[in-house]
């Protein structure tokens, strides 16, 4: 049995509660999600009838189903965005820095594992696990949040932060950021509760960082809107800028105006020599690219703190 296996057998073995733990996650997830995507959807999309059916006339509507779906939806969702930190914490914690910490890594390198062995053993399974888990509720989150199209009128934009990434493979991309963070962070500073704090917070610099760079990833459309119609895409895509347009064809600031009747503003948008809004932003048709530029981006971060863990653990062995 050759060493690499014997030692992704004792990788396994080191973290089984931790693996043991996930699959827990994520079937209690997958059967969240289910029910979500099924039964759970067709109790709201009675009471969302109901709704509509009553109009503004005084009736009784029981929306049980309805308001259920929507708190379930906010509980799943906030779950799966804050499920890199998870990951983070644990691979801060336990991947790279418990075993620096106690001295264990020493014995299974004179053992006949090499440390570039080591390393990558700690790597691989984790890295498999999160990849599957996280990829699973990707998917079905997004099967979730698309049985409710055409039958329910709150559905959450697809814009939205959190419903943004729980629904794409950004989301798993930035986990994995997360385990290599992890890694990294235990091999430059080998005590636990430093490298789990130092990883949290760099994982959430790292996610912040790729979602203030998605919009321009990929090019966005532009479009001028009259002033009576307000900024195209306001409500239902990714904003990256938007402005005024004057009478020579300029984007420039729009001026602020406080008054609280349209036709005010509008007078002072004219006198600055308005004629419109302007607003560059991210349809709907964005939503692929988005993910997969953003997605790749963090995974080229990814390999690059892989890569720098390994140059590490050679300079800290000799």
């Amino acid at each position: 049995m050759s060493t690499l296996s014997v030692s992704a057998r004792w990788t396994f073995r080191l973290h089984r509660w931790a693996v043991i733990m996930w699959a827990s996650l994520v079937a209690v997830g997958t059967g969240v999600l289910l029910w979500m995507a099924g039964p759970l959807m067709d109790e709201a999309a009675r009471g969302w009838q109901q709704v509509q059916a009553c109009g503004e006339g005084p009736c009784i509507v029981r929306d049980d189903g309805l308001s259920l779906y929507m708190s379930t939806y906010d509980l799943v969702t906030d779950a799966l965005f804050l499920m890199p930190f998870l990951v983070a914490a644990w691979a801060g914690a336990t991947l790279t820095a418990r075993e620096l910490e106690s001295g264990t890594a020493l014995p299974a390198w004179t053992q006949g594992v090499s440390p570039a062995r080591w390393l990558a053993s700690r790597l691989a399974l984790p890295a498999v696990v999160v990849t599957a888990g996280a990829g699973l509720l990707v998917a079905l989150h997004r099967y979730a949040w698309s049985s409710s199209e055409g039958r329910m009128g709150t559905r959450a934009g697809w814009w939205l932060l959190r419903t943004f990434y729980a629904n794409g493979p950004a989301l798993v991309a930035v986990c994995l950021a997360a385990l290599a963070v992890g890694a990294l962070t235990g091999l430059l500073v080998p005590r636990t509760l430093p490298a789990l704090g130092i990883t949290v917070a760099v994982t959430a610099l790292l996610f912040t960082a790729a979602h203030w760079l998605m919009p321009y990833l990929w090019p966005s459309v532009t479009e001028v809107n009259d002033f009576g119609h307000g900024y195209a895409g306001e409500f239902s895509g990714i904003e990256v800028t938007h402005g005024m347009v004057t009478s020579t064809g300029a984007h420039v600031p729009t001026p602020y105006c406080a008054a609280d009747i349209t036709d005010r503003c509008e007078r002072l948008y004219e006198r600055h020599g308005g004629t419109g809004f302007f607003s560059s932003y991210h349809p709907a048709s964005h939503y692929w690219p988005l993910q997969l530029t953003t997605s790749a981006l963090l995974l080229v971060v990814t390999a690059l703190l892989t890569a720098a863990s390994f140059v590490v653990l050679r300079r800290r062995t000799g």
